[in-house]
């Protein structure tokens, strides 16, 4: 535990210039730069949150956000400020941005914020992500900067993911007949919030739900047999997804079905994403797979991946996109057919993909696609469950994935890294800057904790 009575006693707060995100951030500005010097203009407004965290190399303001917004970032060639009231402008310039070379304008919170953002407009040709008035709406080409993502934007996209899995999976190893789904999501919100990461998304769909509501979040229904949890987690402004499906005893039958054609899907959709590729034409590779194994117009029910970073679908994979993957890029690829859900965040280069999501605390299963094997989730089972994982899957070269089911025994204990307790950062570091070591076992900090399993679930 860290000893915090030195810092409280002496009254004294200590800030610390963070030069890597200054250094995000000059590249942000360039980037800006670059679009005001194509299109002519003399600034850009900032309104939305993602585009704030993403400028700012990972400012939150959705701490302080309200109905309307009370935050903008004007940036022009040669400045970049806060347009912002004397009540946030302390948190902004002390937690959130400090010693980043941003310049301040504020009124007071009663002082309405559009005549704020109309005095900096006025007399100049402004681009802005909200077109409000007197602006040129130019969202579209703002969204266009977010991508590539920088070296510190991947760095923490990995942070984020360790974490995200293990808010998951952790959830999953605890999962007991009778819990509700809401619970369920709790823990798994729990987990997150703990670590200051912020729910994105939760999906956690008992007994087939997502059959039919392919976007279910979660209710007070509970889980007699299995269970899919899904988790988008935002960080910095930056998005990961993951999902697990846990089974309650041995896996079901018409689960394993569906999950072994979802694995296909999902081994087939990571190993051709690949930066410079069109998204349309990565997807005509998915829907072959879809066809290939009877279940032509299941992809039709929902959503099956997307490119994430500022939000969790900066643009989808869909029939007919003429997207162009950047490089590199990473990907939310997140498939389900029938009962069954699966899905994991990749990195893709021109040459490899790396998952994001991946832990050894969780059943793995390999599928072959053209003779090279992909590593997916496989199902866990908790309780009397005597199989970890439902199929094995393997593609021939030139042809579509081919499955035959091999279920694996399931390992009685398994260790997997984790994050220690968290009472806090030395007082030079902010908490949402905290690093995540991966020396711990996942569930050292589930004893002696006031929200513990039990807790929770009682």
């Amino acid at each position: 535990m860290t000893d915090r009575s030195n810092e409280h006693n002496s009254g004294r707060r200590l800030l610390v210039q963070d030069a890597a995100r200054l250094e995000d951030v000059e590249i942000k500005h360039l980037r800006v730069r670059e679009l005001l010097e194509r299109t002519g203009a003399d600034a850009l407004l900032l309104q939305e949150p993602a585009n704030i965290a993403w400028f700012t190399a990972g400012a939150d303001l959705t701490r302080c956000a309200a109905d309307e917004c009370a935050t903008s970032l004007f940036v022009t060639a040669d400045a970049r400020l806060f347009a912002t009231n004397s009540v946030d402008s302390s948190q902004i310039f002390e937690r959130e941005a400090f010693g980043l070379g941003f310049q301040l304008k504020q009124r007071e919170w009663y002082q309405p914020h559009c005549e704020l953002v109309s005095d900096l407009c006025r007399g100049r040709k402004v681009l802005s992500d909200r077109g409000p008035a007197g602006t040129l709406h130019a969202a579209r080409k703002v969204r266009r900067l977010r991508l590539p993502l920088t070296s510190l934007e991947f760095t923490r996209l990995r942070q984020l993911s360790a974490i995200a899995v293990h808010a998951v999976e952790a959830t999953g190893h605890h999962l007991e007949s009778g819990v509700t789904e809401a619970e369920i999501a709790g823990e798994v919100s729990h987990r997150l919030l703990k670590r200051t990461v912020a729910v994105a998304r939760i999906q956690v769909c008992a007994d087939g739900r997502s059959e039919r509501y392919r976007h279910w979040s979660f209710s007070e229904q509970p889980v007699q047999r299995y269970a899919a949890i899904s988790c988008g987690a935002r960080r910095w402004g930056l998005h990961v997804g993951v999902t697990r499906t846990v089974c309650v005893g041995d896996v079901p039958t018409d689960v394993a079905a569906d999950f072994q054609k979802a694995l296909l899907v999902h081994a087939t959709g990571m190993f051709f994403s690949r930066s410079g590729q069109i998204a349309g034409d990565i997807w005509k590779k998915v829907q072959r797979i879809y066809d290939k194994f009877g279940i032509p117009n299941e992809w039709k029910r929902a959503d099956q991946g997307s490119v994430v970073g500022f939000t969790l679908s900066e643009a989808p994979i869909a029939p007919g996109s003429e997207y162009q993957l950047p490089d590199p890029v990473p990907l939310f690829w997140h498939p389900s057919v029938g009962r069954a859900m699966t899905g994991d965040t990749v990195l893709c280069s021109e040459t490899a993909v790396r998952q994001l999501t991946t832990s050894p605390s969780w059943p793995q299963v390999t599928v072959e696609v053209k003779g090279c094997p992909v590593t997916c989730a496989g199902i866990l089972c908790v309780g009397s469950g005597k199989n970890a994982a439902t199929a094995a899957a393997n593609a021939e070269s030139g042809n579509p994935p081919s499955a035959a089911s091999t279920p694996t025994p399931r390992t009685p204990s398994v260790e997997c890294p984790d994050h220690p307790e968290e009472d806090g950062p030395d007082a030079v570091e902010s908490v949402w800057e905290l690093p995540v070591p991966v020396s711990h076992r996942v569930w050292d900090d589930e004893g002696d904790n006031a929200y513990s399993h039990e807790s929770v679930l009682d």
